[in-house]
């Protein structure tokens, strides 16, 4: 688990450095699907390539700018917590709507602290 966050992390500031075509997501955090997207959606930076919805049970919804990569490695790996879910999409504002409720806390702390550097 420590070895997957670190490899994101990484992942993360390697990605930094690149540029290309930007995507737009929505990027919020809220108690709900509905909550957040009224914070709206904006232009990823240059590296993102994915918007991804984080969720799972009881704590709120996390969408925000992703890329690729770390879609597939929360996807394969996933992050073991009961309930979470990370859904991945590719295309402009693709993120609006979510398919579950909630996500739990401690994992939504630890999956915020990793994607909140997208999201500025």
């Amino acid at each position: 688990s420590y070895l997957i966050l670190s490899y994101l992390i990484l992942m993360a500031i390697a990605l930094c450095f690149l540029s290309g075509e930007t995507i737009r997501c929505y990027t919020c955090m809220g108690s709900n699907n509905d909550d957040c997207n009224r914070q709206g959606s904006k232009a990823c930076p240059g590296y993102s390539d994915a918007c991804a919805v984080v969720v799972g049970h009881d704590s709120g919804v996390m969408k925000s700018c992703s890329y690729k990569s770390f879609c597939s490695q929360a996807n394969s790996q996933g992050y073991r917590a009961p309930g979470v879910r990370v859904h991945c999409c590719y295309s402009n504002d693709c993120n609006v709507t979510s398919f579950a409720n909630q996500l739990p806390g401690l994992t939504y702390l630890l999956l915020f602290s990793f994607i909140f550097p997208l999201l500025l």
